[in-house]
């Protein structure tokens, strides 16, 4: 973990440092024609300070690397043209100057900041053979990271969208409010949610961020955070269970990142089983055996879909997690990962979109 953090930045801002040092070379050479040992000086500062302020998981980080893509591609382009073509000197001093890779750039982040902002409805329907006397709506929502990209007004103008909906219960899937999080916008997004119109309760399970356990001086304490929550009326499960009408059991875990964790299998040995049973979980973990254990429901969130490009495309392609985003028929039981009604760390999403989800459970 400490080479991941620690060693590995420094490593990838060597070459990157190189290469934009030739990058800004070349810019520099396009308008004075010709440079002196001082310009080169310059250059290799102006590489030196662009790349520095990249840590991972910074916004900077998601400049610098978007460019360098751009970039990389658009020489590419140019290798390609001129083994083919004759270069055109218009095409030639575009190049020279950088101007396509850093148009991308700004396009990309104006189209994620967008992208962040535009909350979509996504609608699901799941059958059940389950005998429940009325089908059911649920509202779920997770991975707000309030204060990152929403405030107050934005996130009562989603949550009476939310309640025009009429669902019958409404999930948090954890990550609501995380370590960016002050302690005032902590206590407005549960003054918020809480607010939500339902029939039969608000639920919530903590996600790897809401305690804010990865920063030595968090804005807020866990105690606080549990206070807020359940102070506007919403109940939190923590392997902890509860009964709807006698007919639909909801199971939340607590997240694996917390800790040890109770097994499923006990956990769920005291359920009735002919109801309908509903597992929250933050992070779509443990699908198979969920599945075995005849779960009919799983609600996850988490993974963000893949905020940035082409993160979602890599964890799909290679198989890291169980899931990252949307539906899933097993033999069982049904999982909806939500990609999360907004982000973590910085307000651009371009892998995947923002939403929050209404699932409706109806008899078969």
């Amino acid at each position: 973990m400490y080479f991941i953090f620690r060693i590995l930045p420094i490593i990838i801002m060597i070459p990157l440092a190189i290469y934009f040092y030739f990058f800004i070379k070349r810019i520099c050479l396009c308008i004075f024609q010709n440079i002196n040992k001082w310009h080169k000086i310059i250059c290799a500062l102006l590489a030196v300070v662009f790349v520095l302020p990249a840590s991972f998981f910074s916004f900077w980080a998601v400049v610098v690397l978007h460019l360098f893509a751009f970039a990389i591609i658009m020489d590419c382009i140019f290798v390609i043209y001129k083994k083919f073509h004759m270069t055109n000197q218009i095409f030639l001093k575009v190049y020279q100057i950088g101007v396509i890779p850093i148009l991308c750039l700004f396009l990309m982040l104006g189209y994620g900041y967008w992208n962040m902002k535009n909350v979509l409805k996504i609608h699901y329907s799941v059958t059940t053979h389950k005998t429940i006397t009325q089908d059911y709506r649920i509202a779920f929502l997770s991975d707000l990271h309030f204060g990152n990209t929403m405030n107050k007004s934005e996130l009562e103008k989603y949550c009476q969208d939310i309640s025009l909906q009429k669902p019958d219960i409404v999930m948090l899937g954890g990550d609501i409010v995380d370590e960016h999080t002050t302690y005032q916008e902590m206590k407005e997004a549960f003054e918020v949610l809480g607010q939500i119109e339902n029939q039969y309760g608000i639920y919530y399970v903590y996600g790897n961020h809401d305690q804010a356990l990865y920063l030595n001086s968090p804005h807020f304490t866990p105690s606080q955070l549990k206070k807020s929550i359940e102070e506007h009326h919403i109940s939190i499960l923590l392997d902890s269970q509860v009964n709807i009408q006698d007919e639909m059991t909801i199971i939340g875990r607590q997240d694996r990142s917390l800790g040890e964790r109770e097994d499923t299998q006990q956990l769920i040995k005291n359920v009735n089983h002919e109801n309908f049973i509903l597992m929250l979980d933050h992070q779509p973990v443990d699908l198979q055996k969920n599945n075995e254990l005849h779960v009919d429901l799983q609600l996850s969130g988490h993974t963000h879909g893949g905020q940035m490009f082409p993160v979602g495309l890599i964890t799909s392609v290679l198989g890291f997690g169980e899931m990252n985003y949307g539906y899933q028929a097993m033999s069982d039981m049904t999982v909806i990962v939500s990609s999360g009604i907004a982000g973590w760390g910085y307000p651009l999403r371009t892998g995947s979109h923002s939403e929050y989800v209404i699932v409706d459970i109806v008899k078969e």
